[in-house]
């Protein structure tokens, strides 16, 4: 029962430093235009405070929202990284560069297909590929499934050009499809993921 009393306390540590800090960030622009308000009204202009204000909160917003749909569409490197883990049950290596990289927005079910093309050393490639293997969770040998953002991402490369493939399961997520592929060039693997 200790140990559950600690868990909780970390928690409620935890969600009071992040309530905390978004505090912080959603005040200090409210507080910044409300000096800015004073400082217009003090000087006879109370109707442009207000329309500084509203203009000032509407930008904000505006980049809000494009930045939010601009990584909706556009995914960083940490995504695809991501998704990297989700695969394999592993953090990416060290080593490991994203070569080319597509997603498609997820529609209003979160369904949605991602897939990478990722360089390894070629120390890293052998390393994963034994892993893989000894992994009892990772199912051996499966056949690619294609997808319009596998087919942005493999480029010049073909389904014969894959050594080595492995996909992963979901317990009560059938409709998770995660798969990677190892590339004959000893150093580049494919990681896709589809959500159906």
């Amino acid at each position: 029962m200790l140990i559950l009393h600690i868990d909780i306390s970390v928690l409620i540590f935890y969600l009071i430093v992040i309530l905390f800090v978004l505090l912080i960030i959603v005040a200090l622009p409210i507080v910044f235009l409300r000096y800015i308000y004073k400082l217009l009204t003090k000087r006879g202009y109370k109707l442009n405070g207000y329309i500084l204000i509203c203009i000032n909160l509407m930008l904000a917003l505006y980049l809000f929202l494009t930045s939010e749909i601009y990584e909706g569409f556009y995914p960083t490197n940490s995504f695809y990284f991501d998704e990297f883990t989700e695969v394999t049950l592993r953090k990416p290596p060290k080593s490991a560069q994203i070569i080319n990289k597509f997603a498609s927005y997820p529609d209003f079910h979160g369904d949605y297909c991602s897939a990478s093309l990722i360089k390894l050393s070629k120390e890293d490639y052998n390393l994963l590929l034994n892993e893989l293997t000894n992994d009892n969770r990772i199912i051996k040998g499966v056949k690619l499934i294609g997808s319009n953002e596998l087919n942005n991402v493999i480029g010049n490369y073909k389904e014969e050009n894959i050594i080595h493939s492995f996909t992963r399961h979901i317990p009560n997520e059938e409709d998770h499809y995660l798969y990677i592929g190892f590339l004959d060039d000893k150093q580049t693997i494919i990681v896709t993921i589809c959500v159906t």
